[in-house]
């Protein structure tokens, strides 16, 4: 339901609520309007983003005198005279409160969410400091079964937040309810343990668990949210600039959360919000010449040294880093003549290099081809995904097109693999070929026109495109790689009046700024500056340092490119950077500073800096 303040509300409804005249829009609820008003109605079960239910019935209030109802499922209705803290209403919180705590193991003491726990909160909110009913919890072994995520149901209250969470907002379905009576219980998928079930630990459902029965290991007892220090910056694992809120005390990261507030409404998939708490690798805090710690002076002097004694240098950087820092390195690395990589960079530039021939020939605006935002893909009535690796790569875009499906909008997916998203897909097409040849006959728009798509005998997919009625968005993952290809999509979405949702390699799309190079060719120095790179990213750079007579890696963390690393040299870790990314949508997102640097380097960029000028 839309939020609006009392300024904005619609005339025409006005109600009461303990004496206090307040006015709502047409179908706004009861605890919608009390809060825009500033007034505060108890809740448990309701939570920012999910349908209403009205499960923990802590919202009830006493409607004109007669009637209680809970204020997160009852519309406002002109005229109504609401009471919300008579001593009726608060008896019965109390006794739904109790039963609550003798169903269920709530030991605050010993609980994870001591302290940051809503029924806790509620509990001394109403007065209670004891239970009258005996403790009967079913003293259930809690699930340790998925890395990131544990469940403890002896605290569950049966909110059903997690579940709603799970289907509304990730879309993926994993959590619901079992069982029945007392013996209701959160299940995954059909009552298997988390971690062999479909959830895709993005930690959605953590987040919104109101007490201890969902929580993460790699938080837990770490401290309480009173104690930290939260800053909001945005995240750098993949191109969609989701916003972490992270919480720190005592110069370390207690958690991360996503920004409720902000574009994807709070939702961060595991590399988010768990992996970037799970590396565990040693931090390099001091440069290295050969194995033997050195002053920075002396490194960078070293590095200048090498790379301008080099016959050819091969530089690779980390497509994570904010855009200053990248164009920093490119333009320090250009005064050695060095050639550069950056994973993405060659995808972006194919793209632009289609969407400039696309616009000659069409004689169209191509940024009209592609949606505004990424939330534009749920107001289609169809979705063609190319790529359902985006389950990986851009997993909170993948939890788009599940929400999409669910609603019902029509999804067709097409992949030369595994296709991750078959179980929501109307039709699922499986290549035997690149995905060019699917949509093939687009390309000869560039040599025909759009005349000749006229009588064309196009492929399946392509007559499934095109006849599905309504808007479709085509949404390419970073597998779609070959000019070919996105000639025939580019060129199908143009001839189709639909849109384009184009997820690159590059986790910030600034890349497409960065002038790049072929590194095909051996080079006798590689200059590596992986930061805190994992994965894909750090295995090429290991490749390229293979290759080289000497290495030179800027890095935050040891790893297999460090030992095998002439001179390494510290980065910076991800909460220790300033400066901007470029998201999907091609808007600039900060990227904040969360704690100081713990090693001698200060910034990359001014080291950069330093680089370029004794080069100079």
């Amino acid at each position: 339901m839309s939020k609006a303040t009392q300024g904005e509300a619609e005339s025409g409804v006005t109600l009461e609520i303990d004496g206090q005249e307040v006015q709502a829009r047409d179908g706004q609820t009861i605890l919608d309007a009390a809060r825009e008003a500033g007034i505060d109605i108890p809740t448990l079960c309701e939570h920012a983003n999910l349908s209403n239910v009205g499960a923990c019935r802590m919202c009830l209030v006493e409607v004109d005198g007669e009637r209680t109802e809970t204020a997160c499922t009852t519309a406002a209705q002109d005229g109504m005279e609401i009471s919300v803290e008579t001593d009726e209403l608060w008896d019965h919180r109390r006794t739904m409160l109790e039963m609550m705590f003798a169903d269920q193991n709530h030991y605050c003491m010993y609980c994870e969410m001591e302290g940051d726990c809503e029924l806790e909160d509620m509990f001394n909110r109403a007065g209670l400091d004891s239970s009258r009913v005996p403790l009967e919890y079913a003293d259930i072994e809690p699930d340790a079964s998925n890395d990131y995520i544990t469940m403890d149901l002896d605290r569950c209250i049966s909110c059903g937040r997690c579940v709603r969470t799970c289907d509304e907002i990730v879309g993926n379905g994993t959590l619901n309810f079992g069982n029945r009576g007392r013996e209701t219980t959160i299940v995954a998928d059909d009552d298997v343990s988390l971690g062999e079930s479909s959830c895709v630990s993005c930690g959605s459902c953590v987040q919104a668990c109101p007490t201890g029965a969902l929580y993460s290991p790699l938080s837990a007892y770490k401290g309480r949210e009173r104690n930290c220090e939260v800053e909001t910056t945005t995240c750098s694992e993949c191109s969609l600039g989701c916003e972490l809120e992270v919480y720190t005390n005592s110069g370390r990261i207690v958690k991360i959360e996503g920004n409720e507030d902000g574009p994807a409404g709070g939702q961060l998939c595991e590399m988010g919000r768990f992996e970037l708490l799970a590396d565990g690798r040693e931090r390099l805090a001091e440069p290295q010449i050969d194995g033997e710690t050195v002053a920075l002076e002396e490194a960078i002097d070293r590095v200048s040294e090498t790379l301008a004694e080099a016959n050819a240098v091969n530089a690779f950087a980390s497509d994570r880093l904010p855009s200053e820092t990248l164009a920093a390195l490119s333009e320090a690395l250009s005064a050695y003549d060095a050639n550069l990589e950056v994973p993405g960079a060659d995808r972006a530039k194919r793209e632009a290099d289609v969407l400039e021939a696309l616009e000659a020939e069409l004689d169209i605006e191509t940024d009209d081809l592609f949606v505004e935002s990424l939330h534009g893909i749920e107001d289609s009535d169809t979705l063609v995904v190319y790529d359902t690796g985006i389950v990986d790569s851009h997993p909170v875009a993948a939890s788009y097109v599940r929400r999409a499906a669910n609603d019902g909008t029509t999804v067709v997916t097409i992949d030369d693999g595994e296709d991750r998203l078959e179980r929501f897909a109307d039709h699922s097409i499986e290549l035997t070929a690149p995905a060019a040849t699917v949509t093939e006959q687009v390309s000869d728009v560039f040599e025909e026109g759009t005349e000749a798509l006229a009588d064309a005998t196009v492929e399946d997919a392509v007559d499934v495109s095109l006849q599905l009625s309504g808007d479709a968005t085509f949404v390419l993952g970073p597998a779609v790689e070959d000019t070919e290809t996105m000639v025939d999509i580019f060129g199908l979405a143009a001839t189709s009046d639909n849109k384009v949702l184009s997820l690159g390699a590059g986790a910030n799309s600034a890349v497409a700024d960065v002038e790049t190079d072929d590194l095909d060719e051996r080079a006798d120095v590689a200059y590596l500056c992986s930061a805190d790179d994992r994965g894909d990213d750090l295995d090429r750079a290991i490749k390229l340092a293979r290759e080289a007579d000497t290495v030179i890696a800027q890095a935050t963390r040891a790893s297999a490119l460090t030992e095998l690393a002439d001179i390494v040299i510290p980065a910076l870790d991800w909460f220790e950077r300033d400066g901007t990314i470029v998201d999907v949508d091609g808007e600039d997102r900060a990227i904040e500073r969360v704690l100081d640097p713990r090693g001698e380097i200060d910034s990359d960029r001014e080291l950069l800096a330093d680089l370029q000028e004794v080069a100079a």
